[in-house]
């Protein structure tokens, strides 16, 4: 393809009007969403904040915290009167070009002001009633979720905790006390350790079988490595003839400015491809080539895609990159087979059908994926090594159970063009805040202690690590297999030998989480959460979690409060430090910060809190920022992003650092501004490339592999399936990629496959992200729930064929569970498909059917292989419900403590 200039005519406007126009095109057969009801009775309270304000009181504009956890963390801004937050507004502090985009925040971030103050807020700690400390009889577990409720003080709210955490740790010990939030917490770390321990659980969540093997194959992994996970940066993709997106929806689900710098690759020249089982918002804007591939069934379409590289390298040449298979990769062929091989197979012998007599043709890929030969057969000529592709794979199509060699043969495929370590090229996951600009940070906030200072915290003592698919089932039947830690800090699996453990949970704590909903298997957690002795939330907004606890305590926002936990604050994009000001509005009712909470549940506990807290929550904000590195325009040297003077030690109350005159900025400035941007330019110092070392040198920068390439044959991964023992012993996973059969997957969608006779659950269900809301956050706030009805998407020829129309409301279910959405009839879904959004909170009926969806009621906790949770692998009925005079979700109250006079 021809050379290109770097685009310098884009702007915000004309990228929005293109993304409209292709939101144009997914929202035509959208379920009309609902218009604010014009009563103030039914109104959701935080609508009518802004009038209950003087509109003319004088106030600040002041950088604000996103709390969410959609990765962007992008600038928010709140204009603050007497301590109450009237406005919000975005990054407008740089202006908006292809050196300093401004970091925007999405319709999630925008809406936190209403959040804040909605209704849902939690405003003082509550007990069940009928729940007292003691255990037995005093427990009454069966009422958790119908319970009322009863207000008490914070004194005993804390003399209760105490009294159960006391008697459950004296009696059972720290194993039996369930922590079921995840990354480093007050709670964890300042309370439950000390106390004697936690057990904790192991999760893929995000990462589906890309958590398990991929750092032993020497490619990407989940973590988040120098690099993360290895596509190149923003700047590089301007260098791309093919961008594929397989299988995500950045516009949706991924925070920050993703689609906009997607936007400026597409002003380069780039084409864009979407693979997956609907055109979304995402492709639709870029007005990509989509390839329709049913869920579960990627590696079967890329074992065509491989096929087709192959045969058409054969016939028309310059396909497949034959010096880069040689050079970076082993176990490819014949010829590049490692020593010791446990077989003489391989991947290219299996791709040509030489083991099983199966060529793996595009007609044989489409009978299972669902994509036409013709498109499987033009993927592989854009595929080929004279072309710069960027293939860009969503998690989404990882999360299916039978997706265990998905992250190899994508490996394979992208070896077979020789996509890495080049500009315009790379081949690996995007999530999170690299999606679109991925690489190490430029700049970044430091460590959240003085040099030195830091205390030692206590270790866990419990090594109880239950995978995720079995926890429910570990608290429900008092046995699990304990695998240990199943990746170490360098991606490679570290599985140890299977071990049949008996536990006891009596306690379930859970803080910064909503494990009812966004887990495995809803209907067998609630069981769990009414099996144990005492469930302790700490949490926002009283979410379906708090609804089936026994003490909920409110927790304050960044906002509201300096000295909570620094969780999540460090997200950003690789380019810009964002640093915040915590406590800038007036604190909600009676909610406390996390920390707080911790400090003085750990003194009647008799833990030493002052030496594991010796420094105050904004005092750990402020050194993060004191802390900051930036990488300086050499692309070398890092130096200190603000300066220190002695005049900003008394100002700021500054203890343990000393004035320093360097840094790029100054405190002053990131007080006021909140974010420090780092200027870029093609063909700077400061691009990225992942891989780059490695393809310039591949001896002297070996990949983490046993043999330091690129394992296409891979006998640590045969191993660690074994060892795991979930895969069929008569039919074992090999050391190569190969097409397994999922359980729940298209298959099985037919009573008879050979005759292509349905089953009773034809329909794959899958559960994309979505704006309404980040994981589980936000389902009740009152602005997305207006402007996002969160709807079932299924095609228009599976609707016709139970005649349901868009806006009906329907049934999903399977044996697992059942829930109730409203249709959205589409023409961009794939037969047999359908769409349930993640996150939706669970409203359970009396028959158990949750009419406000709840995605994972649906989920069971049947594993695979990769023993990762099979989101996306879910085979369910959809039929017209029999009731449809159900108000939509933006006019129905959510759940509120029953028993709790407002």
């Amino acid at each position: 393809m021809e050379e290109r200039n770097t685009p310098d005519t884009l702007t915000r406007r004309s990228f929005v009007a293109a993304a409209s126009a292709g939101a144009a095109a997914l929202a035509a057969g959208c379920a009309p969403q609902q218009k604010m009801a014009e009563t103030g009775d039914t109104a959701p309270r935080e609508y009518r904040l802004d009038a209950e304000l003087d509109e003319n009181a004088a106030g600040e504009w002041k950088p604000v915290q996103c709390w969410l956890s959609c990765g962007g963390k992008c600038l928010l801004q709140v204009y603050v009167v007497d301590g109450v937050a009237t406005r919000v507004k975005s990054d407008d502090i740089y202006e908006d070009t292809i050196e300093t985009f401004q970091n925007r925040g999405c319709v999630r971030g925008r809406a936190q002001r209403a959040a804040h103050s909605s209704a849902e807020r939690l405003k003082y700690p509550m007990k069940r009633k009928n729940w007292q400390p003691g255990g037995g009889e005093n427990v009454n577990g069966e009422l958790r979720g119908e319970d009322t409720w009863e207000r008490i003080s914070w004194d005993e709210a804390y003399d209760l905790v105490a009294q159960e955490m006391e008697r459950i740790y004296g009696t059972y010990g720290g194993r039996s006390v369930l922590h079921m939030s995840f990354g480093r917490t007050c709670m964890r770390s300042g309370l439950l350790a000390p106390l004697g321990g936690y057990s904790t659980f192991e999760f893929c969540d995000s990462y589906g079988t890309n958590f398990m093997y991929t750092g032993n194959l020497g490619g990407y992994f989940h973590g988040f490595e120098p690099g993360h996970t290895g596509n190149n940066d923003r700047l590089d993709l301007l260098n791309a003839d093919y961008i594929v997106i397989e299988g995500g929806n950045p516009a949706w689900c991924s925070g920050g400015s993703p689609m906009f710098h997607f936007w400026r690759a597409k002003e380069a020249g780039a084409q864009f491809v979407y693979i997956g089982p609907e055109c979304n918002l995402t492709a639709t804007t870029l007005e990509a080539k989509w390839i329709p591939v049913r869920p579960g069934t990627d590696t079967a379409f890329l074992l065509g895609v491989a096929y087709e590289m192959l045969r058409l390298d054969e016939e028309e040449g310059n396909i497949v990159d034959w010096d880069f298979l040689a050079r970076y990769t082993i176990g490819f062929d014949d010829d590049s087979m490692p020593a010791g091989a446990s077989t003489t197979e391989n991947i290219k012998g299996y791709i040509l059908g030489a083991y099983d007599n199966t060529p793996k043709t595009p007609e044989w890929a489409s009978e299972i994926c669902g994509a036409a030969p013709e498109d499987i057969t033009w993927l592989a000529r854009a595929f080929g090594k004279d072309n710069a592709v960027s293939w860009l794979m969503g998690y989404a199509p990882s999360r299916c159970n039978g997706a265990e060699n998905l992250p190899q043969i994508m490996e394979t495929v992208g070896c077979m063009g020789g996509h890495k370590g080049k500009p315009g090229h790379s081949c690996a996951p995007q999530y999170h805040f690299f999606a679109a600009n991925d690489g190490p940070d430029i700049a970044a906030l430091g460590d959240c202690y003085p040099e030195g200072k830091a205390p030692e915290f206590p270790a866990n003592p419990v090594d109880d690590m239950i995978l995720h698919n079995f926890v429910w089932q570990a608290v429900n039947t008092g046995k699990y297999q304990w695998y240990g830690t199943v990746v170490g800090d360098d991606g490679r699996s570290l599985v140890q030998p299977i071990e049949e453990r008996e536990i006891d949970i009596r306690m379930i704590v859970t803080d910064f989480g909503n494990p009812l909903v966004v887990r495995c298997n809803t209907n067998e957690g609630i069981k769990a959460f009414r099996k144990v002795d005492f469930v302790l939330t700490l949490g926002l907004v009283f979410t379906p979690t708090a609804q089936y606890s026994d003490i909920v305590l409110p927790i304050a926002t960044s906002w509201e409060d300096a000295n909570g936990d620094d969780y999540h604050v460090g997200q950003q994009n690789r380019e810009t430090v964002m640093w915040q000001q915590f406590g800038v509005i007036s604190p909600y009712f009676e909610a406390k910060s996390d920390r707080e909470i911790v400090m003085e549940l750990g003194r009647r506990l008799g833990v030493d809190v002052d030496a594991l807290f010796p420094y105050t929550g904004a005092e750990l904000h402020l050194f993060r920022l004191l802390n900051a590195t930036v990488v300086d325009d050499n692309g070398e040297t890092v130096v200190p992003l603000v300066s220190i003077t002695p005049e900003d030690i008394e100002k700021y109350g500054i203890r343990d650092f000393e004035p320093r005159a360097e840094g790029k900025t100054t405190i002053d400035e990131m007080v006021k501004k909140g974010i420090y941007h780092v200027a870029r330019t093609p063909g700077d110092k400061l691009g990225y490339i992942a891989y780059e070392d490695f393809v310039r040198d591949p001896e002297a920068n070996p990949r983490q592999s046993t043999s330091g390439k690129i394992e296409l044959f891979c006998q640590e991964k045969a191993d660690i399936f074994t060892k795991l023992g979930w895969q069929d012993a008569d039919d074992p996973i090999p050391p190569y990629a190969t097409c397994l059969r999922p359980r729940y997957g298209y298959e099985d969608t037919f009573s008879n496959w050979e005759a292509k006779e349905k089953g009773e659950y034809p329909i794959q269900v899958f559960n994309g992200h979505y704006l309404r809301r980040s994981h589980s956050s936000f389902d009740s706030n009152g602005y997305l729930r207006e402007a996002f009805a969160s709807p079932v998407f299924m095609s228009a020829a599976d609707a016709a064929e139970r005649g349901i129309v868009t806006g009906d409301w329907v049934r999903i279910f399977n044996d697992t569970g059942s829930i109730v959405r409203q249709a959205s009839v589409v023409e961009t879904m794939m037969p047999g498909v359908a769409n349930t959004m993640h996150g939706s909170w669970i409203e359970m009926d009396e028959t158990g059917t949750s009419i406000n969806g709840g995605t994972n009621v649906l989920v069971d906790s049947t594993t695979s292989a990769g023993v990762q949770q099979g989101y996306n692998t879910r085979l369910c009925q959809i039929e017209k419900y029999e009731v449809q005079d159900i108000l939509p979700d933006v006019e129905r109250p959510v759940v509120l403590p029953a028993g709790i006079e407002e």
